[in-house]
């Protein structure tokens, strides 16, 4: 082979092998950047104006920080931590995630239990710069150590079933139990459209024995319109053998309003009236609220950069808390 001819071959190899190793050094970046953790994180912060008592306050009401990721294609995980939960460091998530057929998840570990839409939302998403009553009093403490399974089957009009077994316990506190506390949760309908959500609860809580709560949802949604009505009704027995009762109703709405400018994205008017007692529908009620609103958003993305403006009207309030205010809120979500 002549001397040109081998400077060829060596050349043409060397190529080939350029070549090869670029194409594996992609792949392999592709195959790891699929399962590098993706970190996230909300911060909340506001100031509060009590019209009542003519006072005011500032607050980092959440700093939330997070990890999720994928180890393969089977199994995942999530992580995540509030170092400012109401002045509280808390741990909220922390499960892994086993997919073994398609639609089909398996959680073990920590996490908000399947009931209640409103309830399940993170800060940045609840639309309102205070929780509903729902949220804040019937749901507070049902974020639980468990095992869950969540269904989704697609179609027209999809399905999604979800239960789960909890130590009632709390979370990160992981006591030994005569038997776990059960959660369920089924959702039917779309998105976009009307859907509709149904939750069952039965258990045992701190200072609450033979706990049952049921609860219903409507929704309905355009991508710029949205309505929601959420009533829960929840039962025990006391530490004084005493049966008691409790329930609460919210309806609230938005409108996005699109804008073509460089800074803000979103306009979104709001508005909620939620209340809450031993019977709404029967009159005894503890609290009545109307809440208006506007958000600002400075993404086309809704709930990841905004600016919230409320203002809470109590109708009924038998708590200190329960003051007429005007709240400003930032939030900023990553």
């Amino acid at each position: 082979m002549s001397r040109s001819m081998k400077k060829y071959y060596l050349l043409s190899l060397l190529l080939i092998s350029s070549a090869g190793g670029s194409l594996l050094s992609q792949d392999t970046i592709k195959s790891r950047s699929e399962y590098l953790p993706d970190l996230d994180g909300i911060v909340k912060t506001k100031i509060e104006y009590d019209l009542d008592n003519s006072k005011i306050r500032f607050e980092v009401r959440n700093a939330r920080f997070g990890v999720k990721g994928k180890i393969n294609d089977f199994m995942s995980y999530k992580a995540e931590i509030d170092i400012n939960d109401e002045g509280k460091m808390k741990m909220l998530d922390a499960w892994v995630r086993l997919t073994p057929a398609a639609g089909l998840d398996l959680y073990l570990g920590q996490r908000k239990l399947p009931f209640s839409t409103d309830y399940m939302r993170n800060p940045a998403e609840n639309i309102f710069a205070n929780r509903s009553f729902l949220t804040k009093y019937i749901n507070e403490g049902m974020r639980d150590i468990g095992l869950f399974a969540d269904y989704k089957l697609a179609g027209n009009v999809p399905l999604e079933v979800l239960c789960g077994l909890g130590n009632g316990t709390g979370g990160n506190n992981p006591q030994w139990i005569s038997r776990p506390d059960f959660i369920g949760r089924v959702i039917l309908g779309p998105l976009n459209g009307f859907r509709f959500a149904g939750n069952i609860y039965s258990g045992e809580r701190e200072y609450r024995d033979d706990l049952s709560m049921f609860g219903g949802e409507l929704q309905y949604s355009t991508g710029s319109f949205f309505i929601e009505s959420e009533y829960i009704r929840r039962n025990w027995t006391d530490t004084l053998s005493l049966r008691k009762h409790d329930d609460g109703l919210y309806i609230h709405s938005y409108y996005n309003f699109s804008i073509n400018n460089k800074l803000i994205y979103m306009v979104s008017p709001t508005a909620r009236w939620d209340l809450i007692g031993s019977s709404v529908f029967g009159k005894e009620i503890d609290a009545n609220r109307i809440t208006l609103g506007i958000n600002v958003g400075f993404e086309p993305k809704q709930f990841y950069s905004e600016i919230r403006l409320n203002y809470e009207n109590y109708l009924k309030g038998n708590l200190p808390v329960h003051t007429d205010k005007i709240t400003l809120e930032f939030i900023a979500r990553f």
